[in-house]
Parts: C-alpha cells; sequence; structure tokens
C-alpha cells in the first residue's frame, strides 16, 4: 500500500519524518531533485539510500570500516528494480565470512546516519514528502537499528551544525583552498599542512574526517573560521563515477557465485615473467595505470632477482596487495578514479601494510606534493620517467635480495 504525504512541519520538521516511521517497509522522502529511502521493520531502521552522493557514501564506509575490501569492486550495476544493491552486497560478504557482522553493522550504522541528517536538514530548509510503501521489505536484516536513538543523535549533530551557521551548506559540499598564500596567517601549522595536503576541491567534508579520522563536526569547526575569511570556499562535487573494471574482473557478488580462486587470472593485473632464481626472492608491486610503464618496471625488477607484480586498474590495487604480500610498493600518482594519495592512505590502514615501504612515482615533485604524500604515509619519491639505476638502488636499500 502505499502513502504519500506532504510535511508541513517546518522548520521543526523532524517532528514529521519521526510520526511516519514506526512501521515495516520503505519510506520515501523527496524534495525538489532529491529523494532519500529508509527500510523499517516495526519502527526499526535497516537501512537507508538516496541522496546527491550514493557512491561516494558506500566507498567511504566501506573504506572505513573494512579496509581490506575495494569498494568499487563490490559495488552492483544500479537498478531501478533493486535500489539495495550495496546493502545485498554486505549481506553476501557476512554470509561468506568476508567481513563479520559487526563490520557491516558499522557501515549500515555510519550510513543511516548521513541519510537522516540529510533528511534532516531539507527538513529544517525546504518542503519535503513523504511516500511509504509497505509492500517495500528488505528480505534480509542486517541490523535493526533503534530510530528514536539514532534520530536523537543526528538531531544533536543537526543542532550544532546550524550553529555553526551552517544551516544551508551541506555536509557532501567539498572544501576548496581560496588564498593559499594567506593561510599560514590564520591557520596553525598543523591545520595548514592538513589543509595543503587533503583539501583539494575533490574530497566533501564527510570524506575528510573519515580520512583524518575526525568527528565531522569537530573538523568542520576548524574551518569555519578560514570559511569566513573567504581563504576556504565550498563547492558541489559529483558522486564517484562508476567503477571501470567490467563485471568480468570484478567480485561477484551473489548468493550463487563462488568466491575468487586463489591465483587466477585477474583483468589490470600484469603478469610477470618466470624468474630464474628462487621463489622466495623479494616481491615488489608497481600500481601504475600504464602498461608500458608496468612493463618497464618488470624489466629492471625480474632482471635483477626480484619477483613482480603489476597493477594497472587502481580498484584491484588492495586485494592484489593483500594476496600477493609484496615487501616493497612502487605507486603512481596520477591515476583515474583515485589517485596515488588517496591509494596510500588505503594501503596504510591495512595492517599488513602499516610498515612496508611505498614509493611514489611522479613528474610533478614539488614542495605540496612531498607535504601531501609525507601525510598519507608514503616512504619516498621516485621522479619519471623512471630511471633503471634508481629504481634498483631504491629496492636494494628497502628490500634488499638474501644470498
Amino acid at each position: 500500500m502505499l502513502v504519500d504525504d506532504s510535511s508541513t512541519d517546518s522548520p521543526s520538521g523532524l517532528l514529521g519524518l519521526r510520526s511516519r516511521m514506526h512501521f515495516s517497509g520503505r519510506l520515501d522522502v523527496s524534495t525538489r531533485g532529491q529523494q532519500w529511502s529508509l527500510y523499517l521493520y516495526m519502527g526499526r531502521l535497516i537501512w537507508a539510500t538516496g541522496g546527491p552522493h550514493p557512491r561516494r557514501r558506500w566507498h567511504r564506509y566501506l573504506t572505513q570500516h573494512c579496509p581490506h575490501l575495494s569498494p568499487n569492486l563490490l559495488t552492483l550495476p544500479p537498478s531501478d528494480e533493486n535500489p539495495c544493491q550495496d546493502y545485498d552486497a554486505l549481506a553476501v560478504l557476512v554470509k561468506r565470512q568476508q567481513i563479520s557482522p559487526e563490520h557491516a553493522v558499522a557501515v549500515i550504522r555510519s550510513t543511516v546516519i548521513d541519510v537522516l541528517f540529510d533528511i534532516i536538514q531539507q527538513e529544517e530548509t525546504k518542503p519535503v514528502a513523504f511516500r511509504s510503501d509497505a509492500s517495500a521489505m528488505l528480505e534480509a536484516s542486517l541490523a535493526l537499528l533503534n530510530a528514536e536513538q539514532l534520530l536523537a543523535e543526528v538531531q544533536q549533530q543537526w543542532n550544532t551544525w546550524r550553529s555553526l551557521g551552517l544551516a544551508d551548506h551541506s555536509p557532501n559540499l567539498a572544501p576548496v583552498l581560496r588564498n593559499p598564500k594567506q593561510l599560514p596567517e590564520y591557520a596553525p601549522e598543523k591545520v595548514y599542512k592538513m589543509l595543503v595536503s587533503l583539501v583539494d576541491g575533490r574530497r566533501t567534508l564527510r570524506d575528510l574526517a573519515m580520512l583524518m579520522k575526525q568527528d565531522l563536526i569537530q573538523m568542520t569547526r576548524v574551518l569555519v573560521p578560514l570559511y569566513r575569511k573567504g581563504l576556504i570556499g565550498l563547492t558541489k562535487i559529483p558522486d564517484l563515477p562508476p567503477p571501470g573494471a567490467s563485471r568480468s574482473s570484478s567480485t561477484p557478488i551473489s548468493d550463487t557465485s563462488d568466491p575468487p580462486i586463489s591465483g587466477a587470472p585477474v583483468s589490470g593485473i600484469v603478469p610477470s615473467l618466470p624468474l630464474t632464481g628462487s621463489n622466495q626472492a623479494p616481491v615488489v608491486a608497481c600500481i601504475d595505470d600504464s602498461l608500458r610503464e608496468c612493463q618497464i618496471m618488470e624489466r629492471i625488477l625480474t632482471e635483477a632477482g626480484y619477483q613482480f607484480v603489476g597493477v594497472q586498474d587502481s580498484v584491484q590495487a588492495i586485494p592484489t596487495l593483500i594476496e600477493k604480500k609484496p615487501g616493497l610498493i612502487f605507486l603512481d600518482l596520477v591515476m583515474p578514479i583515485a589517485n596515488g594519495y588517496e591509494i596510500c592512505a588505503q594501503i596504510r590502514r591495512v595492517s599488513t601494510f602499516k610498515d612496508v615501504p611505498i614509493v611514489i612515482l611522479t613528474s610533478n615533485d614539488g614542495i605540496i606534493d612531498r607535504v601531501r604524500a609525507k601525510f598519507v604515509g608514503s616512504s619516498g619519491f621516485l621522479a619519471k620517467p623512471v630511471d633503471a639505476d634508481r629504481v634498483l638502488a631504491i629496492a636494494r636499500k628497502m628490500l634488499p635480495i638474501l644470498d
């Protein structure tokens, strides 16, 4: 049964949302140009989706709570028939024991909080329409979250956000530097380093908070004075693009499909040449979207006795590294979908690679690049085009071959 209604509860629009959540099914909340969906069971929240950045949100919280997984490989193609592909993916991952139920609940809770915040912000500032569908039920229930508790938590966040003068500014906006030369006059050194290394107009406030492992409100509170002085701007950015890998090269997500076979060829990975030496030779990885660059690095390293694994597709970087366990990683700075800084930060979140050397490959070796690379945990730089002597000098220093 479909029920349409309109909220007239502004500016206390939360009352409109709260009064409509005590049922089982899907609650659609829409305003001009945007729609969100809440999935409920007897007044408990199961899942939430929609809004301007569903893929970015999925990528953010899967990266935060399940860093050993690649979010792009686990996102199914969009489908009007099933708007909850990401939730279904979580259910399958739990079933396969690739993530724990606790990790799935953490992803769900973070997602629901973001959606509730966006809905409350809309209700407080714009007319909102509701539509409930009791027949739209999710089959799997990974979590039954207390709606009243979450609403109270999000309402407190919203009150603080509004008190900062940001009622008309969404946390889905991306900060961008306006006058970087004046920043040192107004920003402490630690804040300045953070800004020049991470604020590039391509990450939302929420993305930055996750990357910095800080609370969104606390981080934004630091930026507000700089925003008011015109040193930082806030701009709209699009959602992340669909993953470039085809379904055939992605991790399949369905109850009937078999898990990927260890050691099977994967699209985007450059196979290494057979080694003439021992299989115990150290493994060196190179993540670069250029096939030619990977082949050059492969020739240099394998001829020197190292094992080599090349990754051309950035979304396959983490799964491949976990499988191959290299002792040294060369990482290209400029790649589609995710750049070298983002990949480096993701690699460092995996405990196995906490201390593994990561050398950035770049043709733009500026001071800001070095600061940013240091901030996300890189071990050094190597200028492109690569030189064999320099590559081997780094390899022998960081990963010597034992006789």
